[in-house]
């Protein structure tokens, strides 16, 4: 028996190939039952180091080949112009300065009256719009231009007068903030007395000297004080925050492991870059983890990660609350540290009300509080419920001010808003005739972004597209094969507006002006970035609020005294011909849209019917799992959207000015006068007549 047991021991340990040969049938059906080639949790795996995504991160589920529908329409093969005409473009674009030359001496012979009309039109005086260049037009034109001029200047001085009253006063200022003291002027990391496994991960990111903003707020920050800061794009404030967090959790407790940071983003993007910074900068720092809580990605994956209790947590707000709520093992009892980038935004409306939970939810205890943003212009009230304890408020640079070697040009439309496509095609051949250089595109609208790619890509151009109605796993495929030039330009909504840093983008391009001058400078933050050079090109349209935008960018570059903004001129005459081929596109346009929403609409199928079958199989598995709970039902979610304020903001699909959002904030924060009843009217009656009873 002895021996017999020592053969089977020694079988089992010898090879796996012996059991196999055995003529045990049930050891056959187990291992049959059994995939050799699984992986536990290989399916599930999303974890990434920055934007660059492995085979195993890609999305498993079938997303639409919309390249390959352009493909089988004619596009994507080549752009419609010849060499030729692009070497002429090449040559016109060197040569522009002649160019403009002999356009005025050709306007001096004399040229036909419409074609001084279109070179008028693309002039942009700097005064905004050409008021006061002078016009052949007529008596009758002059008094509607200075007319209109007139109504301009009352609503500068309305908007003027808002601003000053938007303004925190000075007494209200020096109550809030903390006074700030002259602080020594730091030259280098070293003098920042960082300890030396965080300067190893300064020094490998490239990082000589701090920049402006990191030397005022790094030294204040490690003193454990609130801070409100605001720099321009591009100037670091990143690290700016990270660099203090990672020196101050080198001395936490060894013994205990906690979630002691929180840093808040408005978009999934820009957590994820602060997450891959933060990693980099902290690599050599001993028990240093982070954890990634932003929607889009594999819940689970982030239940597992959270469970370790990272020490710094980097989320946006709809997701961080869904962890609090529902993972159990993710806690935030030992919160230090809140970090709110792009505080601005965090701060507006849509935030509002998952920002509230967040702050209900993290213990009362005393907590360092740090808000940065690149057009911090916050108003003390709206930071009053953050509980900030006399924050130092570090503003670098002026607020509203772009990047000091960005170069903005101004495209004027008119009544050219049909053009927009052929010009956009039209500038992208200019300025970039190979398609070596990073452009952004910034539109207002999803629909726009999607429309743009097929028109550009049936003309032959490499075009991604970034917005909020992709999946997570297609947002960051567009922005790695934009930062990898296989794509050269990208075409996005505001969602890349905020915080992402590309490296090397050369030109923005706003082909839908913004709403605000700070979204304006937002975008073109994207380029021009950390002392490099950049370019702007901004179609602007007739409305009040587009010559209000120029006239912001403009006013910013004469009291920054640096940077430059100039007007471009554009060959109209070729761009209609480019709209003529556009328009000539107009049936195989819908063609596509019509062939990608039946692809779409059989991927869903699809998906339900995979869906379907899971649920058969694991039903009681799936129905075992604890429902996931939210801090406002349905009905609660309908009643905060009927308030006053909501209904107007959603009212007709328009926002409110800001003229009349002041308006309303001022009735709501008024006390209702009071206005007398039936009852009241007759109570000074009786109370007379008794008087005279009497």
């Amino acid at each position: 028996m002895a021996k017999k047991h020592r053969d089977d021991f020694v079988m089992t340990i010898d090879s796996d190939s012996e059991a196999s040969e055995g003529d045990d049938s049930d050891t056959e059906q187990k291992t049959g039952d059994l995939n050799p080639d699984f992986v536990f949790g290989e399916a599930e795996e999303t974890a990434f180091t920055g934007w660059d995504l492995d085979q195993k991160d890609v999305a498993t589920h079938k997303d639409v080949d919309l390249d390959g529908i352009l493909r089988s329409k004619g596009g994507l093969s080549g752009m419609i112009e010849g060499e030729d005409e692009e070497k002429e473009e090449e040559e016109d674009e060197e040569n522009e300065n002649e160019n403009e030359k002999e356009d005025d001496e050709d306007e001096e012979e004399g040229h036909e009256k419409d074609e001084e009309e279109d070179a008028d039109d693309d002039d942009l005086a700097m005064d905004g719009f050409g008021m006061g260049v002078e016009q052949e037009d007529g008596d009758e034109n002059s008094e509607q231009e200075s007319e209109n001029e007139a109504e301009v200047e009352e609503e500068e001085e309305q908007e003027e007068q808002e601003d000053s009253n938007d303004e925190d006063s000075a007494a209200a200022i020096a109550e809030f903030y903390e006074e700030s003291k002259d602080t020594q002027k730091v030259t280098s990391f070293q003098a920042l007395q960082l300890s030396r496994p965080l300067l190893k991960g300064v020094g490998n990111l490239g990082y000589t000297v701090p920049s402006a903003i990191q030397a005022a707020s790094i030294p204040i920050a490690m003193m454990g004080k609130d801070i409100v800061a605001g720099a321009v794009t591009g100037s670091g404030k990143t690290a700016a925050y990270l660099i203090p967090i990672i020196e101050r959790l080198i001395y936490k407790p060894a013994t205990v492991s906690a979630t002691r940071v929180i840093v808040l983003t408005p978009t999934r993007e820009l957590a994820i870059q602060v997450c891959d910074v933060g990693k980099k900068l902290g690599q050599f720092v001993a028990n240093l983890n982070f954890g990634l809580a932003v929607g889009g990605l594999n819940l689970r994956q982030q239940e597992q990660q959270l469970k370790s209790r990272p020490d710094i947590v980097v989320a946006t707000p709809g997701r961080l609350i869904d962890h609090i709520r529902n993972s159990p093992s993710f806690s935030i009892d030992n919160l230090e540290v809140l970090v709110m980038d792009e505080a601005d935004r965090m701060l507006e409306e849509g935030f509002q009300v998952e920002l509230t939970e967040i702050l209900e939810l993290i213990p009362k205890h005393k907590r360092q509080t740090m808000l940065f943003s690149a057009t911090m212009n916050t108003k003390i009230q709206d930071l009053i419920q953050l509980s900030l304890d006399k924050p130092v408020r570090i503003m670098v640079n002026p607020p509203k001010q772009a990047a000091s070697k960005l170069v903005q040009e101004f495209v004027r439309i008119r009544k050219r808003e049909h053009l927009k496509p052929a010009l956009l095609y039209h500038l992208l051949r200019m300025v970039d005739p190979q398609q070596q250089n990073r452009i952004v595109v910034f539109v207002s609208r999803k629909e726009m972004a999607h429309r743009l790619r097929i028109v550009l890509g049936l003309l032959g151009m490499k075009v991604s597209e970034l917005h909020g109605s992709l999946t997570q796993e297609q947002r960051l495929q567009s922005v790695k094969d934009f930062r990898s030039l296989a794509v050269p330009v990208l075409i996005c909504t505001d969602l890349a507006a905020r915080g992402l840093d590309i490296p090397k983008i050369e030109i923005v391009i706003n082909f839908d002006m913004p709403k605000t001058h700070e979204i304006y400078l937002h975008r073109v933050g994207r380029t021009a970035r950390a002392g490099r050079e950049g370019r702007s090109i901004t179609f602007v349209g007739e409305s009040n609020q587009d010559r209000s935008i120029v006239r912001d960018a403009i006013k910013s570059l004469e009291d920054q005294k640096h940077g430059k903004a100039v007007s471009r001129t554009v060959d109209w005459k070729k761009v209609e011909e480019l709209n003529s081929i556009v328009e000539s596109k107009k049936d195989t346009i819908e063609e596509v849209l019509e062939e990608e929403k039946q692809a779409k609409e059989i991927l869903q199928a699809e998906m339900q019917l995979e869906k379907a079958n899971n649920i058969m199989k694991h039903e009681k598995e799936i129905h075992s799992r604890p429902k996931r709970t939210w801090f406002q039902s349905e009905q609660e979610k309908k009643q905060a959207q009927r308030t006053p304020v909501m209904q107007s903001l959603t009212k007709h699909g328009k926002k409110v000015n800001s003229k009349k959002r002041k308006a309303q904030e001022e009735r709501k924060e008024e006390k209702r006068s009071y206005k007398k009843t039936k009852s009241d009217r007759s109570a000074p009656k009786t109370k007379a007549k008794s008087k005279k009873r009497k």
